[in-house]
């Protein structure tokens, strides 16, 4: 298996979660910070696939 993570960009995640992309900005400027973790990259902002999950996966275990 490889250790190479996937990222997903604002626009990506706002699709995969059928939001819009300014909703994660919004997100990522509040406080407390709402959202998955992010990082910044040479002003860019990137979502690692597996932070995606595993706060999907918080929001279903919350829900239950």
């Amino acid at each position: 298996m490889s250790d190479e993570r996937v990222w997903l960009t604002r626009d990506e995640l706002g699709e995969r979660w059928r939001i819009k992309p300014k909703t994660l900005a919004n997100w990522a400027a509040s406080v407390p910070l709402k959202g998955p973790r992010f990082v910044k990259v040479g002003g860019y902002v990137r979502y690692a696939l597996a932070d995606v999950v595993a706060y999907e996966d918080a929001l279903l275990a919350e829900a239950a």
